[in-house]
């Protein structure tokens, strides 16, 4: 029976990750399986065989020279130490420094420089900033001289010879590699740095071609530009990876333009409007102050009738709540030397004869002596970077920017090659440096796509077109309880309470819905469940909606259809919290655009979800290879972190295999700090031993596995081996804990790092290895000549790209205590894309490390605190951040976030596909 009472303020006192599961938590960090963890990653005990060899060219570039000159490494030191980057650089740049350096030097923007010239003493220089700009002495008194201090470095030489001999097997990588690498890539970047807008290592023109750039809402455009990074790669060599670019920027335009399109109001006229408070709210922030907030910290030069601009550059301390005519300032006469007050915008009335057209928006406030200067005499300055993240709209106008099918992107990188200009580099040429301008090529594989088993040994061959159909399609495992308790929840949009979709419509849609669920072997013996309308409240509709369908049978709903009126995040977050934490009842949400469709694709394409929230299986790949020889297990993990300039907590996942054939994925979810990449060891233990617990009771048969795959997301190169000796050694000792300590529990654990953000590309020829849009067939993989020289990673293209060029899927093995074959592993990584649940393709990245990115963005919904305590604490933080940045940080990492609400019990949703 459902609960008869109010479950809102309803919290139970139960574990969190996985719900239903008690333990008591021990954890302080005497773990003794850390220093047992390899503090490196594996070798390569092979290369693959399986497949067709195919010929394709990817886009990286054999260095082809080294450096011929003799590089010798200097220590900088540039004032006390705290000096700001935009200074250092000013500092670096001045004629005092650069008249004593001599043609070469190459300066990290911190304080590592590298010259061919052997200096044997100290250098010191005194740079005045002031005489440099030609502004005579300050009235104060105060100088403005900078002390520089150049020493060769304790190693002195950077010794190029120690990456051949890395690259040939006769030295173990360590920090003359290291820094040999550091100056190669500084040294490509030395020259493009100076000539064009730099990112990282992307590189954009302030002026490039029309087509490289496009307006997108808001006040921001996007740039094409060129990324390169080089690398050691197998085959003894050092290629450098280029590929096309893309950026967001604010336009380059004067700011009560880019104010108006800020506001997104149709006039000039609205948008002034939107300087002054809500009507009724005098101390409420106006809502333009609120979102020109983001122009802090951009750079910008003035230009009006009667000043011939100098060049002086600002940098925006705020922008601030005074606008032209409220900002009052004394002005002393030089003729009377008598003093008056005058508005700002009297001020530049009467000395430049400048009529302030929009003198109500705010003034931007600037770090130099706190002026502030009218928004319509400054003008964005080039190359200021967008950092915050995009809006739905802006998203969309982005992904069509971008999006190039793979001739186009080809052209793109020749472009980028034509912006870097390696031939004529004088930096690559000083040095001896020489690149092969044609794209590497290498020998790919192409595996042989599975079959995918449905019901009553039906099967789809999908071949190399990377889709099949559901039609006629039983799934392989329907629903094992028949479908008895439910109902449909409509939710109304705002104040209208009538329900988005009419009844007709929807009787259609159930009765369409179910039908086809029937068909795809769906048991339902409810065909009638309660639908609840015109309820304001989301929560209450839900609850009302969960009471209805568990008293229409006597019997706890086991799912509710939700129909949404619109694609409100809010909205769905809501839905979501109440379903998992309140009621612990599954839900499907549908669109009621969806609904009045009522096409049976979409039907169909839910019903897969709907199914597997159901304790059901869409399909499993059919093999002819025994991946699993011992009884084996497989986890997911990934962190997900707030966008940028966002305060919020990360969420990291786990998902874990629930049967034999590791088609259906259980998942647990965790609050992890603010932006902490490593899984803590309580979060650990909290999501990993319940699910692990579950596995051995349903699965293992009251036995742990022989045999655990951990496939982990979102870890960079540098996280290797903190990943081994924390979230590996973590869950060896809940193994450890499980078996309690019996060698004969002993886990072989197999430890692979996934990663899709990355610039490798494929380019097959036409012809059979390539699609009709010229991405690489589903089941491209690639182990030779841009991957790790030694060790145990491949790239792996399983998918086929609906549009633009497709990127492959970088899987890299840290470890692996089972000595899984080579072909075996690749086979497995390529054939259980085929068996995620929700979709009639190949995916383009392994399922369980998919299932932990949607469970962990699903976690928001479980976030344990109202978001005006979110905007207290990123006012505060942002306040503090402008006053002293030191203590900001200190706030942030005092902040305390709380662990996200636990999913109510009684369904045990946790050991579900919730997420799906």
């Amino acid at each position: 029976m459902p609960p008869k009472k109010d479950l809102s303020s309803d919290k139970p006192d139960i574990p969190r990750g996985v719900p239903g599961y008690k333990f008591v938590s021990t954890i302080i960090d005497d773990n003794p399986f850390r220093d047992q963890m390899p503090t490196k990653a594996m070798n390569r005990p092979g290369f693959g065989k399986l497949g067709k060899v195919a010929k394709i060219q990817i886009n990286s570039h054999i260095i082809t020279g080294f450096p011929t000159r003799d590089v010798f490494q200097y220590d900088i030191f540039i004032g006390n130490g705290d000096e700001k980057r935009g200074l250092i650089q000013k500092i670096w740049k001045s004629k005092a420094i650069q008249s004593k350096l001599g043609r070469g030097f190459i300066f990290d923007g911190n304080k590592i420089g590298w010259s061919p010239n052997d200096w044997a003493g100290e250098l010191r220089v005194v740079v005045d900033l002031d005489a440099e700009d030609g502004r005579p002495p300050r009235a104060d008194g105060k100088e403005n001289k900078h002390h520089v201090k150049i020493n060769k470095a304790k190693n002195g030489k950077v010794n190029l010879s120690t990456i051949k001999a890395y690259l040939e097997g006769t030295m173990e990588f360590d920090t003359p590699i290291l820094e040999a690498i550091n100056f190669l890539d500084h040294l490509i970047r030395e020259t493009p740095s100076k000539k064009l807008i730099n990112l990282r290592r992307s590189y954009f023109a302030r002026h490039g071609e029309k087509n490289d750039r496009v307006i997108l809402d808001g006040g921001i455009e996007a740039m094409k530009g060129v990324y390169q990074s080089i690398r050691m790669a197998e085959g003894k060599r050092l290629v450098i990876n280029v590929d096309v670019s893309n950026s967001c920027f604010w336009q380059e335009t004067r700011f009560d333009q880019l104010a108006w399109q800020i506001s997104g109001t149709p006039d000039r006229n609205a948008m002034i409007a939107l300087c002054i408070p809500p009507p009724g709210q005098p101390n409420t922030e106006p809502y333009l102050y609120q979102a020109l907030r983001r122009l802090r910290m951009n750079k910008f030069t003035t230009k009006y009738r009667g000043q011939v601009d100098a060049g002086t550059e600002y940098t925006i301390k705020r922008v601030s709540h005074l606008n032209a005519r409220t900002h009052k300032f004394q002005v002393k006469s030089r003729e009377t030397g008598e003093s008056r007050e005058l508005t700002c915008a009297e001020y530049f009335k009467e000395k430049y004869r400048v009529h302030l057209d929009w003198w109500q928006l705010p003034l931007l406030e600037t770090h130099k002596k706190g002026v502030l200067i009218p928004m319509e005499l400054a003008f964005m300055q080039p190359g200021q970077r967008y950092p915050f993240k995009l809006s739905e709209s802006q998203t969309s106008q982005m992904i069509k920017f971008a999006v190039s099918r793979p001739p186009v992107r080809r052209e793109g990188i020749k472009a980028g090659l034509k912006l870097l200009d390696w031939p004529n580099d004088p930096m690559l040429g000083g040095y001896g440096l020489k690149i092969d301008p044609e794209m590497l090529k290498t020998n790919a594989r192409i595996l042989e796509p599975p079959e995918v088993q449905f019901a009553k040994g039906a099967t789809a061959k999908p071949l190399f077109s990377g889709r099949w159909d559901l039609r006629g399609k039983v799934f392989l495992k329907p629903n094992t309880v028949p479908l008895k308790s439910w109902g449909i929840c409509m939710l109304t949009q705002g104040k209208d309470l009538r329900p988005p979709v009419s009844m007709d419509q929807l009787e259609a849609f159930k009765k369409n819905f179910m039908n086809l669920y029937r068909g795809h072997g769906g048991q339902i013996e409810n065909t009638n469940p309660p639908v609840i309308h015109g309820v304001p409240d989301t929560a209450d509709a839900i609850q009302k909606t969960f009471q209805a369908a568990g008293n229409q049978v006597q019997l706890r709903p086991q799912i509710l259809i939700i129909i949404l009126p619109n694609r409100s995040n809010e909205v769905y977050l809501r839905v979501k919290r109440n379903c998992d934490c309140r009621f612990g009842v599954m839900s499907q949400c549908v669109q009621a655009s969806a609904v009045m469709k009522n096409a049976p694709q979409y039907c169909s394409n839910v019903l897969m979800k709907f199914n597997c929230k159901l304790g059901g299986t869409t399909a499993s790949v059919k093999t002819k290879t025994n991946y699993f020889p011992e009884p084996t297990m497989i986890v997911g993990a990934d962190v997900s972190h707030a966008g940028p300039h966002l305060i919020q907590a990360s969420m990291a996942a786990m998902t874990m295999s629930l049967d034999k054939t590791c088609s259906r994925y259980g998942a647990a979810i965790e609050s992890n700090g603010e932006r902490v990449e490593m899984i803590t060891p309580d979060n650990i233990r909290a999501m990993f031993l319940p699910l692990a617990d579950w596995w051995m009771k349903n699965v293992g048969e009251g036995k742990l596995p022989k045999h655990l795959y951990y496939f982990r997301d979102g870890v960079s190169e540098g996280q290797y081996a903190q990943l081994l000796r924390n979230e590996v050694a973590d869950i060896r000792k809940v193994f450890y804990e499980l078996g309690q300590g019996h060698p004969g529990n002993h886990v072989k654990i197999t430890v692979v790092v996934c990663e899709k953000r990355h610039h490798i590309r494929f380019f097959p020829p036409s012809g059979p290895a390539a699609d009709k849009n010229g991405n690489p067939m589903p089941g491209t993989i690639v182990d030779h000549d841009v991957t790790h020289p030694f060790e145990n990673d491949v790239y792996l293209c399983s998918h086929v790209a609906i549009q633009g060029t497709a990127r492959p899927t970088h899987y890299h093995m840290l470890m692996d205590e089972a000595n899984v074959p080579v072909d075996r592993f690749e086979a497995m990584l390529y054939e259980h894309c085929y068996q995620y649940q929700r979709a009639t393709t190949p995916v383009s990245i392994f399922p369980a490390v998919y299932y932990a990115h949607l469970a962990s963005k699903r976690a928001e919904a479980h976030i344990d605190m109202p978001n005006t305590e979110r905007v207290r604490i990123a006012k505060e933080r942002l306040k503090t951040g402008r006053e002293d940045k030191e203590r900001a940080e200190k706030l942030k990492s005092q902040t305390e976030w709380p662990k996200l609400q636990p999913f109510e019990p009684k369904n045990q949703m946790g050991y579900g596909m919730w997420y799906i």
